[in-house]
């Protein structure tokens, strides 16, 4: 037996000065500096992020603001234009009625009146809503008169509502440019302060329409004392709006003296600007609560900061008064170490013991081999330092209990010896008291490794198959039902895979047996590189495997696990030099669709492989109609995969029509294909199955480049047409597609002007990242790129306006309900705003009655195509086509 060797002298404790309360205090102190200048600092940035982004919204609104009242000003700009153009002076001197209102101009639904006053402010003409009976105003005067440039003022304030009336004037002039006049349009502020009001910006918060000579001429909520007061001294005016016309500050309102936040921006090319406020303490709201959840927070920490350093200097005492109680028990328990070693060391196992503290105080011979340390260097250590380490939390847990119970613990772990090897044992370990009355604790290992191998190896080979190292069929069995288990807890579907090998026997058949035991090793590695999507792989007989699947998906998930597993199986398989194919054949059944149980499941799909290969298929699913449905699917891929070859595809073209003169502006290319297996085949059949196998790279190499090809062939004889070419979102993923179509360009000789690509708007914005850079490329070639079905996806107007795109073409789904659904029509009104708004040009898709088409004529789109016109078109009738269209549409030109 050894022990910790007694000192002759009670070893001295620890400085008291090291952890002295005073060095403690001073740490504490210390910390809690660094954690509140922390949290200050953290406070800061916080407070700074707050304003910027408060700043930021505010701005946003006054855009949002700003081009809502570009719209509506630019409405009656033109609607003044109008009557300026149409304005002819009465023969006998009397006020004419002005005809705008009858014929639903844009700004009707803003606009009290229009009047025409000539230079001595007689009136001239005058119109107003039907219904209204608000009489002529006076003739304009002062500022709204002065210059030859629209002006704007406002009149007739209500200082109970704080409502007037807009006036917006632009000079009349006759045919010659001479000044004969002006026309007056009257605007309802009351529109735009209900529209203001909307905005939720807190107390305080509003919405105001500026002059910018600083006038207010609306605001919301309405504030009636200060409009028509000029706000020009303000810094605004004063510093921020010559700096730049849009951006944020804060300032104190030149209305109440609060401190507020402020976002503008100017109206366009009007003389409007839009400001948007918020009380600063409405901004900072969200901070104030973060800054007193820091300062809770801060003071809690700090308390208990303060506590555990009283609390360390209270346990160091003790701790020092503990170590001279625990010197003297080991100097006695040293008296008797000669009689209990002969005791301890006759026995073979390891026995130790530890005091409160985990340290060792005796321990024997089988201990320190087990350890591998010597007596001289187990002395006073800590158990955890030499006794696998890792194990040390679990141990403790086990002698809390014992401690606590007074029972004897028996424990079977794990633990590393000497030589770092891991070795399974029994720990027995049970309390007793020193000398002194101290408990301790006694622990003796049982080592049961050599016996838990044999276990271990037996199990092995009545679960495991010993070539492939994969689970067999029993064992397979075990865990189907497992996942079963789990699966129907869940909810989810597990799909089980029998897969046999028909030509494995053909290795061991030619190369001998070796060579077949080693492809089988290998086989065995190839399956077990599926277990990330699989939950169980096993070997059931010499050539075949089952594998149980997750198919939280359904049946279409397990079906492309299914499809790949297969592939990879029958790819070549080298063997010594040769290469063999193992004719896989698959049999899938589906929880719980197929079977209950890990049996039912298992038979079936045993059943679902038998029937493969009988049908000159290798994968069949248990379930006739979804395999009915995979056979079809595998058969239109089969054949798609060699439509190329066969010059089975097809090019059609549909006319795009200009709505303003009848005539046929391009056209689309659209794919068709004639299988001699399956005869017609619809897009919608094969152009998704294409993108999904990648077979859509190499057909749309083909279109273009056929598209090309033909278009250079029209375009020769001077028909001047314009082709697009829809691009799919695989081919985004093609390396050389630039250069692919550039080559086809050159190749061709086609103008890179006639060209057109169209992109799908989901495609676009779910990837807008990525392909930016691509479509500038594609811009740089000199072809026109357009948004396909837009209005289906989600586009940030920030993305339409870096994107290099020409046009947006409407989805059909917007066109069809045009005439029976309001909502359409005022999507597609919005879509065309917009469009006007980034220069872009509007095709409408899909246009198949008069009534659609007189609808869009109404609201000024550019194209349509549809059946109304013309269904797609051969390449051979297109010709005469547009000879016809140019024949009938040119008296209209």
């Amino acid at each position: 037996m050894s022990e910790r060797p007694p000192s002759p002298l009670p070893a001295a404790p620890p400085s008291p000065g090291l952890y002295s309360p005073l060095r403690l205090g001073s740490l504490a102190a210390l910390l809690i500096l660094t954690l509140v200048l922390g949290t200050a600092a953290m406070l800061h940035v916080s407070y700074r992020d707050t304003m910027r982004q408060q700043q930021t919204t505010l701005r946003n609104l006054a855009i949002a603001f700003a081009a809502q009242s570009q719209v509506v000003v630019q409405a009656v700009d033109q609607a003044l234009r109008q009557v300026g153009r149409s304005y002819r002076p009465a023969p006998d001197g009397q006020p004419q009625r002005l005809a705008y209102f009858d014929e639903g101009g844009p700004a009707r639904e803003y606009l009290l009146g229009l009047h025409v006053f000539g230079l001595d402010g007689r009136l001239l003409a005058s119109g107003a809503p039907p219904g209204a009976a608000r009489p002529a105003p006076a003739a304009p005067t002062g500022a709204l008169v002065r210059g030859d440039t629209l002006r704007i003022g406002i009149s007739a304030v209500d200082r109970t509502t704080g409502r007037g009336i807009i006036e917006v004037v632009r000079p009349l002039r006759d045919a010659a440019g001479r000044r004969i006049g002006s026309v007056l349009a009257e605007v309802d502020s009351e529109q735009f302060e209900r529209i203001y009001s909307l905005v939720e910006l807190g107390e305080g918060g509003s919405v105001t329409l500026l002059h910018r000579d600083g006038t207010m001429l609306v605001r919301g909520p309405s504030l009636p004392m200060n409009i028509g007061r000029s706000f020009f001294h303000t810094p605004l005016f004063q510093q921020h709006l010559p700096a730049s016309p849009r951006g944020a500050f804060e300032t104190i309102s030149p209305v109440d003296g609060l401190a507020r936040l402020y976002g503008y921006d100017a109206v366009g090319n009007y003389p409007l600007v839009i400001i948007t406020g918020m009380n600063k303490s409405v901004a900072l709201a969200p901070w104030y609560g973060r800054l007193w959840t820091a300062v809770s927070l801060l003071t809690l920490v700090c308390l208990a900061l303060a506590f555990l350093a009283w609390r360390v200097a209270r346990d160091t005492r003790r701790q020092q008064a503990l170590i001279v109680r625990l010197e003297a028990s080991e100097a006695q328990a040293g008296r008797s170490a000669g009689y209990l070693a002969a005791i301890l060391n006759a026995v073979r196992t390891p026995i130790w013991v530890l005091d409160g503290a985990r340290r060792l105080v005796v321990w024997n011979e089988a201990f320190t081999r087990f350890v591998g340390r010597t007596p001289a260097e187990l002395g006073g250590r800590l158990e955890a330092e030499v006794l696998d380490p890792a194990g040390a939390a679990e141990r403790e847990r086990r002698y809390a209990l014992v401690l606590g119970t007074g029972r004897t613990d028996e424990a079977l772990a794990t633990l590393a010896d000497g030589a770092g090897d891991a070795r399974s044992v029994i720990q027995q370990t049970s309390q007793l008291l020193d000398a002194s009355g101290q408990v301790q604790l006694v622990s003796l290992l049982t080592d049961i490794t050599e016996r838990e191998r044999a276990e271990a190896h037996l199990a092995y080979l009545a679960n495991f198959d010993a070539p492939t190292g994969l689970p067999n069929r029993n064992h397979f069995r075990h865990l189907l039902g497992a996942e079963l288990a789990d699966a129907a807890a869940k909810g989810t579907g597990l799909g089980t895979l029998v897969v046999s090998l028909a030509r494995l026997h053909e290795i061991s058949d030619l190369l001998g047996h070796e060579a077949g035991e080693a492809a089988l090793r290998e086989i065995g590695v190839l399956f077990q590189s599926q277990l990330p999507r699989a939950a169980g792989v096993a070997r059931i007989k010499s050539n075949e495997f089952a594998l149980a699947v997750h198919a939280h998906h359904g049946r279409g998930e397990l079906e492309e696990f299914a499809q790949a597993l297969h592939r990879r199986l029958s790819s070549p398989f080298s063997v010594n030099g040769r290469e063999f194919f193992l004719g896989p054949r698959v049999g899938v059944s589906l929880f719980p669709e197929d079977g209950q149980s890990a049996d039912e499941l298992f038979r079936r799909a045993e059943s679902a492989r038998n029937r493969s290969g009988a049908d000159g298929e290798t994968i069949h699913f248990y379930s006739e109609s979804v395999q009915a449905d995979l056979d079809e699917r595998l058969t239109v891929e089969a054949q798609l995969r060699r439509a190329l070859e066969r010059g089975e595809l097809r090019m059609v073209y549909q006319p795009k029509v200009a709505l303003e003169s009848g005539r046929i502006v391009g056209f689309e290319a659209l794919l068709r294909w004639n299988s001699a297996e399956l005869g017609e085949v619809s897009p919608v059949r094969f152009i998704p199955l294409a993108e999904r196998t990648g077979l859509i790279v190499p057909i749309g190499a083909w279109v273009l480049q056929e598209t090309c090809r033909q278009l250079a062939r029209w375009n020769a004889g001077g028909a001047g047409l314009k082709v697009a070419v829809n691009l799919s979102p695989r081919q985004f993923d093609q390396k050389d597609l630039v250069p692919m179509m550039q080559r086809c360009i050159l190749e061709t000789g086609v103008d890179p002007r006639c060209l057109e690509f169209e992109i799908t708007e989901t495609a676009l914005m779910r990837r807008e990242g990525e392909v930016d850079d691509l479509l500038h490329a594609i811009r740089a070639l000199g072809v026109e790129l357009s948004i396909d079905d837009f209005g289906t996806g989600y586009s940030s107007l920030a993305a339409l306006k870096r994107f290099p795109v020409q046009r947006l073409k409407i989805d059909r789904a917007f066109i069809r309900d045009l005439g029976r659904d309001e909502d359409s029509a005022a999507i597609v009104r919005s879509i065309l705003n917009l469009a006007r708004n980034l220069k872009m040009s509007v095709v409408a898709e899909g246009v198949e009655t008069a009534e659609q088409l007189a609808i869009l004529r109404a609201l000024a789109c550019d194209d349509y195509q549809g059946f109304l016109f013309s269904r797609p078109v051969e390449a051979g009738q297109v010709p005469a086509l547009v000879e016809r269209n140019r024949a009938v549409a040119a008296p209209a030109t």
